[in-house]
């Protein structure tokens, strides 16, 4: 399992995990080219031999960061990956002085929570029909 910096050219890698996984963000191919082009952003993937089965985008300007999208094959899931790089982008923050992170999740998405819960990260809010004008979003803060 190696964590590394996505690189420009894998926008189509990381659209086809993105839509694998049921509650990540469904981004757009153009979406994708416009993240990986963000200078405020990071992506981090997890490579495993010649595929990608991970990636976590973090933004992160004057101190404070916000996880937009984490998504893991749902084939490699409970494997660690995203802890693995939950640790990464957090590490990240922090060395860039990164002071906090927020990020939300899908009210339905229990193992996500656990993971951030895992990782330290607090509910600090609901957005109430967020997805979809149905479902709840949990908005979820960390001090690094």
């Amino acid at each position: 399992m190696n964590i590394r910096t996505a690189y420009l050219t894998e926008a189509d890698l990381l659209a086809a995990i993105d839509t694998a996984q049921t509650f990540s963000a469904h981004w757009t191919l153009p979406q994708w080219d416009g993240e990986l082009a963000n200078p405020a952003s990071r992506v981090w993937v997890c490579e495993e031999g010649p595929r990608l089965t991970g990636f976590i985008v973090l933004r992160l300007a004057a101190g404070i960061g916000e996880i937009v999208n984490l998504a893991v094959l749902p084939e490699d899931c409970r494997r660690g990956i995203g802890t693995a790089l939950l640790d990464a982008a957090l590490a990240a923050a922090r060395n860039e002085g990164g002071e906090k992170i927020s990020l939300e999740v899908h009210a339905q998405n229990l193992p996500a929570q656990a993971l951030y819960r895992k990782a330290g990260f607090n509910e600090i809010g609901v957005r109430e029909k967020f997805y979809g004008g149905k479902d709840d979003a949990l908005l979820m803060g960390f001090a690094l």
